[in-house]
């Protein structure tokens, strides 16, 4: 998989496939009619130098509840997705946080958004999670550590910056 963003943040580099990139830019909010769309981030970390890689995310599916300003994930097939990919590829790939729409130029995340993180950072055993929210003119990466209450952006990456 070619890997076209590399994100640098702090002392370990992020970087998102092309594939994920335009499956994430096909669900653009760009009419007031869209509703928001989101899944979860697989990836793996590179052992090497700590570098994770983004290589997977699951799309919107049957049983998500989707709204003009609200993404649930309700589908268990994201988590058979994950499963089935683990098993593959013998625990290589692992879950690394959401990411969802929002009906926004530069996204912002919510009040909704963060109580989800924080439940999710209490839930995985992994020390951080990262959730991206993506906008019309740009994505936007947070980090959620476990023992932080509020999340720390990591990134911005305009989609005019990138090739899609």
């Amino acid at each position: 998989m070619v890997c076209a963003v590399i994100i640098n943040a702090e002392n370990k580099r992020i970087k998102l496939c092309n594939e994920i990139i335009g499956l994430m830019y096909g669900y653009i909010q760009w009419n007031s009619y869209d509703t928001e769309a989101g899944g979860i981030i697989l990836g793996r970390e590179n052992l090497g130098n700590d570098n994770l890689i983004f290589e997977f995310i699951t799309k919107p599916m049957k049983k998500d509840i989707r709204t003009k300003n609200r993404f649930l994930r309700k589908d268990s097939e994201h988590i058979e997705f994950y499963k089935q990919l683990y098993s593959k590829h013998n625990g290589v790939y692992a879950y690394y946080g959401e990411w969802h729409t929002h009906p926004e130029d530069i996204p912002h995340y919510s009040i909704i958004d963060l109580t989800n993180w924080r439940k999710i950072s209490k839930e995985d055993p992994k020390e951080m999670q990262y959730h991206i929210i993506v906008g019309r003119k740009q994505l936007r990466i947070w980090e959620m550590r476990k023992k932080c209450f509020m999340p720390k952006l990591v990134c911005e990456v305009k989609w005019d910056e990138i090739n899609i």
